[in-house]
């Protein structure tokens, strides 16, 4: 009893588990940032966070790796509800079981995902340069579902998936619950204004992926949907395939450099590609 009174009187208690730290077993009150994608009830202090941060890029570095944080809906693939289904689109349907095509039925959700051109390619080539991150507005079931999609074999993610029950601002999204040090973060996203400015300079914006109908309805595009002309995108030069080039600049870059931040050149990269 005098051991763990002693222990408690110098813990700087870094983190909980449920509302007990998990260093001197104390009784907490619910404090720090809830990592929920990790185990359900963890949570740590900003400090510990930051601590294990510039830990962790110390390792990272003499990897040679960054860390990469993907959105899902628009960016890596498109979802739509199957009785969102336009008449155009029931061909679709008969087509799902031939994989090579990246078209699959989520039937424990009535839904199907189309994965977007070149997806595969650019997570295998991305991994040996970023320790990869999903983060989705989407819930954590939808999220865990269209990783296993993505990385059956969870080479690529691990459990590093996070979902809407996991942010910490209402309607954005955050670095806070990723763990890696802000300078040696890059995000691709469709949309920047899901997240706050502070992380925009982490950002590369790519073009909205519209394969499903109900997808252009959503965003009230006056054209189309990919699928509804039986058309795609182009594995060789279309948006992933750009973006991919733009991190594997910006990841030679940041390497070449002594004063490291991926903000600034990102902001370098980007100029000479005209935004991409």
């Amino acid at each position: 009893m005098t051991h763990m009174a002693s222990l408690d009187r110098y813990c700087s208690h870094p983190g909980s588990f449920g509302n007990m730290c998990f260093v001197c077993g104390k009784t907490l009150e619910e404090t720090g940032v809830s990592l929920g994608y990790i185990h359900k009830v963890l949570r740590l202090n900003r400090d510990e966070i930051n601590r294990m941060c510039k830990s962790d890029m110390t390792m990272m570095e003499s990897h040679r790796k960054l860390y990469l944080v993907l959105d899902l809906d628009h960016t890596l693939l498109n979802s739509t509800g199957i009785n969102d289904m336009t008449r155009d689109e029931d061909y679709l349907k008969t087509l799902t079981q031939d994989n090579s095509i990246l078209l699959f039925t989520v039937k424990s959700m009535g839904m199907m995902t189309k994965l977007r051109p070149f997806v595969r390619t650019f997570l295998k080539e991305a991994n040996d340069m970023f320790e990869m991150y999903i983060y989705t507005m989407g819930d954590r079931r939808y999220a865990r579902a269209m990783a296993k999609l993505l990385d059956p074999k969870g080479i690529y993610f691990s459990d590093r998936i996070i979902s809407r029950d996991d942010c910490t601002l209402r309607d954005k999204k955050s670095l806070d619950v990723v763990l890696g040090d802000e300078e040696a973060v890059v995000i691709v996203d469709d949309s920047k204004n899901v997240w706050p400015k502070k992380h925009q300079g982490n950002l590369i914006e790519i073009e909205r992926y519209h394969f499903f109908a109900s997808s252009c309805k959503q965003f009230t595009q006056d054209f189309n949907s990919l699928s509804e002309i039986k058309m795609d995108e182009s594995e060789s030069d279309g948006p992933l395939h750009t973006v991919l080039n733009v991190l594997k600049q910006t990841h030679r870059l940041y390497f070449q450099n002594t004063s490291r931040d991926v903000r600034s050149v990102l902001k370098q990269v980007q100029h000479k590609t005209g935004g991409h």
